[in-house]
């Protein structure tokens, strides 16, 4: 995979040539996340990802960009998370003049019209319902908050009904030039590129009228972790929703791939520890599987289950055996051989797209400021050993653990 990097007038570029490609990607990357906001400001990022949506100076109404979007059928969407918030088109290589086109307009000359602000309110508050109602996202919520505690950091993505029905379009726009700003984006092209030097000078061009610099900052981190090691809150439901954590590595740590064979042995597939021995032979959830949440300022590892709460005592008790069980050196040879070429294999898979490989490469770019191509990815997962696992495995151990469920 080659990649080429451009900086013009601060305006940091990517660009991934894969002339055989029948798409191209365009995302634009920014570090803009909830991170940055207080108590008071808690969601306005995702608010504010709404409402680029909205009314522009090209395309005046949401109505308009969706027909130019859509004719071409093109996918078009964003998203806000804890790091960054990101604003992307894949389409037809032919057609990707416009989508740049579309995306200037977008994050140039957003106008967030009053009217519109309020309009999307109730938009934004179905969707808090939307989660609300549904126990597998209310429980990760609930144990950001109970694990991390009230910080910036850890605050969900979307905040309270409360801080949505406040915010004004003069808070959107303070927003936006404050961290939409040429020097904390990056934009990463990837794909069937018509003509690359025409690229650079359109992406040069359109994107001149962005601030040079960002003015907000992110508040210094505080790590907390709860002072027991269990609870839980109550809601009419027909499963008991468990989370169990522990503390881990941040994404800057080499630990970290070791540690993704690792969950993938314990959690991550078919074939893993836990859905083996709580799934197939106790049959106590339908299903269970294991995250690892990376972040530059701090590292967690979790899983998941969704358990009949007549035996989710049981349920429980089985899933601590199995921590402490594969924590004493207890994985075998076959298992780490079967999670290192399916772990590698689903990197080969995900770099089979243009969207893949853009997330690929804005991802290391605009968290780290350096990039490793699949080649050395993949380099680090087969130096690895059956014993740089097991040594890890202890990090798991029932005594470690944080549980917090929905009783």
């Amino acid at each position: 995979m080659n990649y080429s990097k451009h900086t013009i007038d601060w305006l940091h570029c990517l660009l991934v040539d894969l002339p055989a490609s029948n798409s191209v990607t365009i995302e634009i990357m920014v570090k803009a996340w909830s991170i940055y906001e207080n108590k008071k400001t808690s969601g306005l990022s995702h608010f504010l990802e709404h409402m680029f949506f909205k009314w522009w100076k090209k395309y005046t109404t949401a109505a308009d960009v969706m027909m130019e979007v859509e004719r071409f059928w093109w996918d078009f969407n964003a998203y806000t998370s804890d790091e960054y918030a990101g604003y992307y088109v894949k389409c037809p290589p032919k057609h990707l003049s416009t989508a740049i086109d579309v995306l200037w307009d977008m994050m140039v000359y957003a106008r967030f019209p009053a009217k519109e602000v309020e309009k999307e309110k109730g938009v934004v508050l179905q969707e808090i319902a939307m989660y609300e109602d549904d126990p597998q996202r209310q429980v990760m919520t609930k144990w950001r908050e109970w694990y991390y505690g009230d910080t910036s950091y850890w605050r969900p993505v979307i905040w309270t009904k409360e801080n949505v029905q406040s915010f004004t379009q003069e808070d959107l726009f303070e927003h936006k030039n404050s961290l939409y700003t040429k020097d904390n984006l990056v934009i990463v092209v990837s794909g069937n590129i018509p003509d690359k030097k025409l690229l650079i000078n359109q992406l040069g061009e359109v994107f001149s009228e962005l601030p040079h610099n960002k003015t907000l900052k992110k508040p210094p981190y505080t790590q907390h972790y709860p002072q027991e090691k269990e609870s839980f809150f109550t809601k009419d439901t027909q499963q008991s929703h468990l989370v169990m954590s522990a503390p881990w590595f941040t994404s800057n740590d080499p630990r970290k791939y070791a540690a993704n064979i690792l969950g993938l042995i314990f959690a991550g597939n078919f074939s893993s520890r836990l859905f083996q021995e709580v799934r197939e032979k106790e049959g106590l959830c339908y299903y269970i599987w294991w995250g690892h949440s990376s972040d530059t300022f701090d590292g967690c590892f979790y899983f998941r289950a969704w358990m009949d709460k007549d035996r989710f005592d049981f349920a429980k008790n089985r899933i601590y055996e199995e921590a402490d069980r594969i924590a004493q050196w207890d994985i075998s040879q076959k298992e780490f051989d079967n999670a290192l070429g399916y772990k590698i294999w689903w990197l080969q898979m995900w770099l089979e797209t243009t969207d893949g490989i853009a997330s690929f490469i804005w991802s290391q770019e605009l968290l780290y400021g350096k990039i490793e191509t699949l080649e050395e990815k993949i380099a680090h997962y087969e130096k690895l050993t059956l014993v740089d696992v097991n040594w890890l495995a202890h990090m798991l151990r029932s005594e470690l653990l944080y549980s917090y469920w929905i009783a």
